[in-house]
């Protein structure tokens, strides 16, 4: 059995998107029973910034047969496509719709962010 990479790089995607371990948030989205989490879009992203499923999967420390996986999972949950891969194997690119829904979590993110933070701060001052 192949394991992951212990060298995992920072993540591409804002910080409060990704804290396991401390004060944050990491969401989840089921839309018709597929799961569309913060790895897969942080994957997503990468796919959009870097221009290839196997530079974002190489980035994240995986391989490209997991990464187009996990892919596959977010595309089964829209009749749209949301890749598009370029003539002559020259790398993978969001259609306008990938665009719109990468778009629309980074902002479900963000607000849910700016709510979580206010939590935070409300819980830490009734602690004493």
């Amino acid at each position: 059995m192949k394991s992951r990479s212990t060298n995992i790089k920072r993540s591409s995607l804002p910080p409060n998107l990704v804290k396991e371990n401390d004060n944050g948030i990491r969401i989840k989205v089921y839309i018709q029973g597929h799961m569309i989490g913060a790895g897969k879009m942080e994957l997503f992203n990468l796919v959009h910034q870097k221009g290839s499923v196997r530079a974002a999967a190489n980035f994240m420390g995986m391989s490209t047969k997991r990464a187009k996986l996990l892919l596959n999972t977010i595309e089964e949950a829209f009749p749209t496509p949301i890749l598009e891969k370029q003539k002559g194997n020259k790398g993978t690119l969001l259609t306008p719709f990938g665009k719109e829904l990468l778009a629309k979590y980074l902002s479900l993110n963000k607000h849910l962010s700016e709510e979580a933070q206010e939590f935070i701060q409300w819980a830490a001052s009734k602690q004493g």
